[in-house]
């Protein structure tokens, strides 16, 4: 077997920040916020999805885990030990290229929204949290299953503020906003909203 699989219900803490990393997990199915421990209470820092992974990079650098990793949906996880991670990479070069690659990306990820966060106005940074976290919707359209609180987190905004702006892009015919989640009507129409990409 690869790992240890773990189900981890809506809201389960599936790794503690400042707890000592003796594992990597990977979500299989479901999603995780990485939320960090501020002054003010938690703040959503990133999403995990389906494939992604967590707590690699603090077992490469021997560090804590740096966030509190919550099941915002029911999860699955495997868990793999260090030694186990390990010799998976040293038997496959190919494995580890791979995980190299999803490193990489993870970190170009990050560097792409913070020079959205930097460089463009609000709505600019709405449009593009929006299309960068839309899934599949039951109806076939576009969803992103959070929260306006949580959007604020990811960009470092007020929650008042992107409730307005996402209010403003429903008014164009853009989105429709519920609870909890928000509807994609027009992609084309929040790439123009966007902007450039940030980077080429």
């Amino acid at each position: 077997m690869l790992g240890t699989v773990r189900h981890a219900s809506a809201g389960t803490v599936a790794a503690a920040a400042g707890s000592q990393v003796t594992e990597i997990q990977i979500v299989g199915t479901g999603e995780l916020e990485l939320r960090a421990r501020l002054d003010q209470g938690r703040a959503t820092m990133a999403v995990v999805r389906t494939g992604g992974v967590i707590a690699d990079i603090p077992l490469l650098l021997n560090a804590p885990m740096p966030f509190d990793a919550i099941a915002s949906r029911d999860t699955e996880l495997i868990a793999l030990s260090r030694g186990r991670w390990t010799e998976l990479l040293r038997s496959s070069p190919d494995l580890a290229l791979r995980w190299m690659t999803s490193i990489a990306r993870r970190l170009d990820d990050d560097r792409r929204r913070l020079v959205v966060v930097t460089s463009k106005p609000l709505v600019s940074q709405v449009a593009y949290l929006l299309l960068d976290l839309a899934e599949d919707g039951p109806a076939g359209d576009q969803v992103v299953r959070l929260s306006h609180t949580t959007i604020a987190h990811l960009l470092g905004a007020r929650r008042q503020s992107v409730t307005r702006v996402v209010g403003q892009l429903k008014g164009h015919g853009l989105v429709d906003s519920r609870y909890g989640y928000t509807v994609i009507r027009d992609p084309g129409g929040l790439r123009e909203v966007m902007g450039s990409e940030p980077l080429p």
